[in-house]
């Protein structure tokens, strides 16, 4: 009797342990879903990013000072990535980062506000002031499509890290009278090497 109830927990803490390897496994191998990464000539760049996916939807439709949007704080609110770069020698790579609109978006361009933050010294500080979202009319040098807007242009050379930081919001005075009215993007980063 003693063997069996011995047999039946080793068992037990068996299968409890392959349950949290599995999922250890699961998690890990999720999180790495989460990054992108474009291969350029003779370097690297990569958009990591910490959210399910690389798409940010406007989830606030009140109309927003721009005061009020470049403070924005709430989870849901703002957009977290960054880029990194690994180059070989004598390599300098420049990449931009890019807004893709999703089509089901209905909100007006010209309503929506887009503000990006760059990390630096532990803190956050604007790239540019807060701009109405404004598509490109042709493909870009670097690769982002008609229709998306170019948010920052960066050229480097060596290995480096860059965190970001992106908000978006329904600008101040701007009539959203549809409930269900949204506004989607995707972030994506294109690049060059030379």
């Amino acid at each position: 009797m003693k063997d069996k109830n011995v047999v039946l927990i080793v068992l037990g803490i068996s299968v409890l342990l392959v349950g949290i390897l599995s999922l250890a496994f699961f998690v890990f191998f999720k999180e790495q879903k989460n990054n992108v990464t474009e291969e350029i000539k003779n370097g690297v760049v990569s958009m990591n990013y910490k959210s399910a996916t690389n798409d940010f939807r406007l989830a606030k439709l009140t109309p927003l000072s721009n005061d009020l949007g470049k403070s924005l704080r709430d989870e849901g609110t703002y957009f977290d990535f960054s880029v990194s770069s690994k180059m070989d020698d004598d390599t300098e790579v420049s990449y931009e980062i890019a807004l893709i609109k999703d089509e089901t978006s209905t909100i007006l361009d010209s309503d929506i506000m887009v503000y990006l933050e760059k990390e630096s010294s532990g803190s956050y500080a604007k790239v540019e002031e807060p701009s109405v979202f404004t598509p490109i009319k042709k493909k870009s040098k670097l690769g982002s499509p008609t229709g998306s807007m170019v948010l920052n242009k960066v050229s480097l050379s060596g290995d480096r890290v860059d965190n970001y930081r992106l908000r978006i919001w329904v600008r101040e005075g701007a009539k959203v009278s549809n409930p269900a009215a949204s506004f989607q993007v995707k972030v994506k980063v294109y690049g060059d090497a030379k």
